[in-house]
């Protein structure tokens, strides 16, 4: 049984290729015989579901908890042993307690990470989907700028760049920003005149996730200047790191030699991560950013060709914010960057 809500899809979405939109709901995968899916939806929105899916018994459901007692019983799993996917911890677990009442001689397993092997390496179709948010979010980088003006708030700011993304024809789109520190968007800060502002961005196209990190500059600064273009180097030396058969440790060692007295700001942003149907995904660098986002594991301790990974250099400096990264996919002939650039 697969669990996913609009938070944390990716293990529902890979094997359905569904993913909610508001709200919740399960895949139910017999050893033997067809998938079943019981979302949390209006009986009138199954249609429409089945648009998005390939599996043909797509039911309706106000709550997947008892739902899913009854839908297990009819495939004839009231006694069975049930791995029970939920990476997220998105499955209310009212509705969770309610379900394993209603089968008291099932036999529960936590798998959370059963799937994290099979989507390290990217399809072909994965990458093609990577490719074109990251090129999306090129365009929103390059183009966005243009809003980026000496007191304008930052929310109007935001909501410029949120509009151009989904005229790009972005699905979704992440945005943190700000001079001194990285927040969502709030009225009551404005960037003004001879300071910077730095912006993290993820965009989201046909469920694939592309992420990048700029900053701004809106005078001329030579010191954040310079600790931008450090950023920037301290990515590009991140990145010659891609390479199949490589350590992911050897990224985050890259990045302490590059960023010296920086390198503990930039570990608290987080370094590197797998990207792909999850914005933070395996492999991570060490088990506490792992926790961070909520991963059930860590992941490989190797890279393999077509694993793809977001790459962040973050830090404070000079009492304002400085950001650069990018998204990459690793290939046999060194990193590649799925923004085109």
């Amino acid at each position: 049984m697969i669990y996913g809500d609009n938070y944390s899809f990716a293990d529902l979405c890979y094997l359905t290729n569904y993913f909610p939109k508001v709200r919740g709901g399960i895949a139910i995968v017999p050893r033997v015989g067809a998938l079943s899916l019981l979302l949390n939806i209006g009986s009138r929105d199954v249609p429409f579901a089945k648009t998005l899916t390939w599996v043909e018994d797509v039911r309706a459901s106000n709550n997947v908890g008892a739902d899913g007692a009854k839908l297990l019983k009819e495939k004839g799993l009231e006694t069975a042993q049930v791995g029970l996917m939920d990476s997220g911890n998105g499955f209310p677990l009212p509705q969770l307690e309610e379900m394993k009442a209603a089968l008291p001689s099932v036999s529960w397993r936590r798998c959370d990470a059963l799937m994290v092997s099979q989507r390290l390496v990217k399809t072909a179709l994965e990458l093609g989907a990577m490719r074109a948010a990251g090129r999306l979010l090129n365009t929103v980088c390059n183009e966005g700028e243009r809003f980026i003006k000496p007191g304008r708030k930052e929310y109007e700011i935001v909501a410029d760049i949120d509009r151009l993304a989904r005229d790009q024809g972005a699905e979704d789109i992440r945005i943190l920003a700000g001079e001194t520190r990285l927040n969502p968007p709030s009225f009551r800060r404005s960037t003004a005149l001879g300071d910077h502002w730095a912006v993290y961005l993820a965009v989201q196209h046909e469920r694939c996730w592309s992420e990048a990190g700029r900053t701004f500059t809106l005078g001329k600064d030579a010191k954040l200047q310079s600790a931008y273009d450090q950023a920037q180097k301290a990515v590009a030396q991140m990145a010659s790191e891609l390479k199949p058969g490589a350590a992911v440790a050897a990224i985050g060692e890259r990045a302490r030699g590059e960023l010296g007295e920086l390198y503990s700001g930039a570990a608290m942003y987080g370094l590197a991560n797998g990207i792909g149907l999850n914005q933070w995904e395996a492999p991570f660098l060490n088990e506490s950013d792992a926790q961070e986002v909520g991963s059930p594991t860590v992941g490989p301790t190797i890279l393999a060709e077509h694993m793809t990974l977001a790459l962040r250099a973050g830090f404070q400096t000079e009492g304002r914010m400085i950001l650069f990264g990018d998204s990459f996919e690793v290939t046999a002939d060194g990193p590649k960057s799925l923004l085109g650039r």
